[in-house]
């Protein structure tokens, strides 16, 4: 995990609190310096902390803050001789500038979530994409690791999807890999992830299940499948590897290697079955 993805993670109150030390320390500067040192600018850095591990209203608030602070200070200062309109104006024109810029960094934080959003998921199915996946599953080996509670994955195949791209054509196959994903979606909870691997495989990782909770929500999904496709007339069944990890896995890889060998075998023994296993040492 990246830095910035420690300091997101951080509680809003410890986030907050840590921005308004920011923002004292600027403040603190722009006194002690007083006309010597143009000071605007500085307060940038508390608004681009905000806006960039907090959220766009608190960056927008702490912006009008900055910019409160940094006026009643020069016009504030004794020693600071105002000559008519003009310094008033320069005054107004670094202000509009000052908000221009925390305008430009919340629009790019808004893109770059946008972007990395993108880049986490499957363009066909809407699924998690391997890269996310991969993260994901990470986490909760190391939830494991820390918490001892178990979690499940399963690694699925379309039994026969060659023959719907063959038979019905490519675009069939596409509207019958979106059937696939939208259905197991709407029999996850929230915090299940369903990953499309490539081809007519996906992943789906179920965390806090164990093994019978899990063989339960496999089977039924897998029921509402083979009914979903038996409505479209689409010739195909569901072959499922699964693995409880009680003990964590090495690595992802591991994880992924053992899950989808079990599928392969389950392939070979005849397919549209669900072959499960428990790792407990």
């Amino acid at each position: 995990m990246s830095a910035a993805h420690k300091i997101r993670s951080l509680p809003m109150m410890i986030l907050i609190a840590l921005g308004s030390l920011i923002i004292g320390g600027t403040a603190y500067i722009d006194h002690a310096t007083g006309q010597n040192l143009s000071s605007l600018c500085f307060y940038l850095v508390p608004v681009f902390f905000f806006i960039w591990f907090t959220t766009r209203r608190i960056g927008t608030l702490v912006s009008i803050l900055c910019a409160t602070i940094w006026f009643l200070e020069n016009t504030g200062d004794k020693t600071h001789i105002f000559h008519s309109e003009i310094s008033y104006l320069n005054m107004s024109i670094e202000l509009v500038f000052f908000f221009l810029v925390t305008l430009l960094l919340s629009s790019l934080k808004e893109a770059l979530g946008i972007n990395e959003a993108l880049s986490r998921v499957d363009a066909l199915t809407g699924a998690v994409n391997r890269r996310a996946f991969y993260d994901l599953a990470g986490r909760e080996i190391a939830r494991l690791e820390r918490y001892k509670h178990p979690f499940t994955v399963a690694y699925m195949d379309i039994d026969n999807f060659k023959v719907v791209n063959y038979k019905f054509g490519h675009r069939a196959g596409d509207q019958l890999l979106r059937s696939v994903a939208d259905t197991v979606r709407k029999n996850l909870r929230k915090l299940d992830i369903i990953s499309r691997f490539g081809g007519d495989e996906f992943t789906i990782l179920l965390p806090e299940t164990g093994a019978e909770a899990a063989q339960a929500v496999l089977s039924r999904m897998r029921n509402v499948l083979l009914n979903s496709m038996e409505t479209n007339k689409w010739p195909v069944t569901f072959t499922f590897g699964t693995v409880t990890f009680i003990k964590p896995p090495a690595s992802v890889e591991e994880m992924v290697k053992k899950v989808g060998s079990l599928m392969y075998s389950g392939k070979d023994s005849g397919m549209n079955t669900i072959e499960q296993e428990i790792v407990d040492a």
